[in-house]
């Protein structure tokens, strides 16, 4: 429609770079900002807050500092939605002097608003600087439930959970409602601790249902549950949520599956099928597991034949370690190496661990052989692998090789190994 129209004024243009901007079509934006400049028509202060969101997904910082000096030589002017729209382009570019910029803007402004502060704190917090964050949060002088939310967020996403759980604690004295993104970020930072109480704290049973609607806050909360030890509580957020998506039964399958509930995961998996659900990748890594757990080795076989045949999934290097671990487990030790040897992705050290693992189980000294040579190769400096191999060797009565594995150990401390001269020495003690 917007390509019949022959006569466009800026409005027009505006709308179509606006709606492309808010489907995240990003690039078809920037042309049809391109189109209306060369067809000389100026833009609206709206346009350019619009392409200056463009420029900062986009990380084309220098076009932003293009577009400024164009701001300047038309004198659209600065209002604070523009001042904004600038500050926010050079913080998503993430450089360092695109950081700065965004800092001096931002301390020029002859006003600040939420969304002035709130934006400088998550760019801040997601070029991983949070003590920068943490500055301008205390400084902030009314805070929203986003601003919150950010600052908990950004906590928990670079790996300090307690300072999360910290500000969690404060955030409790203000008077403003919950909502589901500030909810996500208080069960990340439970889930690295290992802890529910603070979930626990927010999400009652009066109000429990309000967040049961939303998938995300279930999934996380299935999974929260479920590696705190407490499989009945993750399996009554499971009953209770109002709707139970794709991930709803990959997550739940998983959780049984961990907690060796074999016939529960089985079961769910069955009936996540029966209402339309197809299972991907990892819903299967989840059924396998539950097989390698309960050592279903036909099963196992069945569901990994479903995976590649019904469904077209490619297994990844996962499925093959777990089904190795299946098979090798079951004393099915030549049709593990087989399948590792027809993988079509490189094996890596968790399948030939498992192969290793399977092969002391059934003291096969040659498979054993095998999979250490493969896993030297992988990771020379992991000496569990030459001690379970010493093993091995010492439970076949090979007192000989069990000497020269010993004294690899001892003498050219594999945990230091990364020289080629050292990974020879080993591969040269398991041909003899």
């Amino acid at each position: 429609m917007f390509d019949e129209i022959t006569e466009r004024n800026p409005f027009l243009w505006t709308s179509m770079i606006h709606g492309y901007v808010e489907n995240s079509q990003h690039t078809e934006a920037f042309y049809v900002f391109r189109d209306m400049r060369v067809q000389d028509i100026t833009p609206l202060n709206f346009t350019i807050s619009s392409i200056l969101k463009v420029f900062g997904r986009l990380k084309w910082s220098r076009d932003g500092e293009r577009m400024f000096g164009f701001i300047w030589k038309c004198w659209l002017g600065f209002d604070l939605i523009m001042l904004n729209s600038v500050t926010d382009c050079f913080m998503r570019c993430g450089e360092v002097d695109c950081l700065e910029k965004s800092k001096d803007y931002f301390e020029q402004m002859p006003r600040r608003n939420v969304v002035s502060w709130t934006m400088m704190i998550d760019g801040y917090v997601k070029s991983g600087k949070l003590h920068e964050a943490k500055c301008l949060f205390d400084e902030m002088p009314e805070k929203n439930l986003i601003t919150w939310s950010t600052m908990i967020s950004g906590y928990a996403k670079n790996g300090k959970p307690s300072a999360a759980l910290e500000l969690f604690k404060n955030f409790k004295k203000q008077s403003l409602e919950l909502d589901e993104t500030f909810i996500l970020g208080v069960i990340s930072a439970c889930s690295q601790l290992g802890i529910v109480d603070a979930v626990e704290s927010v999400i009652s049973d009066d109000v429990g249902s309000r967040y049961f609607s939303d998938s995300h806050v279930v999934n996380s909360l299935i999974d929260l549950y479920a590696k705190c030890g407490n499989i009945e509580k993750a399996s009554q957020v499971f009953e209770a949520a109002d709707k139970k998506d794709f991930c709803c039964y990959s997550t739940m399958i998983a959780a049984f599956a961990n907690h060796g509930l074999v016939e529960k995961a089985v079961s769910l998996f069955e009936d996540m099928q029966r209402k339309n659900f197809d299972p991907d990748e990892v819903t299967f890594l989840g059924i396998l597991s539950a097989c390698n757990h309960e050592g279903l080795v036909n099963e196992g076989r069945r569901y990994f034949k479903q995976m590649a045949e019904e469904f077209r999934i490619q297994p990844t290097d996962k499925h093959y370690a777990c089904m190795v671990d299946i098979l090798g487990r079951g004393g099915f030790l030549e049709e593990a190496h087989e399948m590792i040897l027809s993988m079509h992705v490189a094996p890596t050290s968790a399948v030939w661990g498992a192969m290793l693992a399977a092969s002391n189980v059934h003291r096969n000294v040659q498979l054993a052989e095998i999979a250490s040579s493969e896993l030297f190769k992988i990771e020379p400096e992991n000496s569990r692998n030459c001690i379970l191999l010493s093993n091995i060797y010492a439970a076949a009565g090979k007192w000989r090789d069990v000497a020269r594995v010993r004294a690899l150990i001892r003498e050219h401390h594999v945990k230091k190994i990364g020289d080629l001269a050292g990974l020879s020495w080993v591969l040269q003690c398991l041909s003899l």
